[in-house]
């Protein structure tokens, strides 16, 4: 059974039922893909309480352009293209307004403030599985946030989320060749980060 294929048409008929204005049918289409789309600003943004903030101004972006929707692409990919750009506008902010004010060091977490992506821990409840999981979303988490966030987007989109190229490419308006060469330096940069703890 193509559970894939399944979710889109269930998708279809949310997107429809919205556009026929049928009440709770916007609130569907936000449960179908609300988890990836926070996910993916928390991969972004490293931060819970802005990628919920930043979750939330994808989803009502949608709502107010989704009228204007013309399927060209899935829906998913126009959220995630909405997403995409707004977090690269927000990281834009922080790094002028960090411009504007006295540079530190990079700055550590306090503790418990730390966010950071957890792999399925398909082993269960072992103590030592979940360590090792928790210091290893630790440093995965830490190399993305080391990446330039032009390279980043399109990392997550591609080897986190399962977009091809082509959407890739479609989703930024950049040349599919671009999209590979970013794809490919990318990948090069997080091995090279994280060599030393190899």
């Amino acid at each position: 059974m193509d559970s894939g294929g399944e979710n889109a048409r269930a998708v279809d008929l949310l997107l429809e039922a919205f556009r026929q204005g049928k009440p709770g049918a916007f609130d569907g289409i936000v449960r179908a893909h609300q988890d990836r789309v926070y996910a993916f600003c928390l991969r972004m943004l490293s931060d819970r309480e802005e990628a919920l903030d930043m979750a939330q101004e994808v989803f009502i972006s949608a709502y107010r352009n989704l009228d204007g929707f013309r399927e060209e692409a899935k829906l998913s990919t126009w959220l995630f293209k909405i997403a995409a750009n707004r977090c690269l506008n927000r990281i834009r902010q922080r790094a002028s307004r960090a411009a504007r004010e006295v540079r530190f060091p990079e700055t550590e977490t306090r503790d418990g403030d730390a966010t950071t992506f957890q792999p399925h821990a398909y082993e269960g409840d072992r103590p030592d599985r979940i360590a090792e999981n928790r210091e290893l979303g630790k440093i995965l988490t830490e190399a993305l946030a080391r990446l330039d966030p032009d390279f980043r987007w399109i990392l997550l989109l591609s080897d986190v989320e399962g977009f091809t190229n082509e959407e890739i490419a479609a989703m930024a308006g950049i040349p599919l060749g671009t999209v590979k060469s970013r794809l490919h330096r990318a990948r090069m940069a997080v091995r090279k980060i994280l060599a030393p703890v190899a």
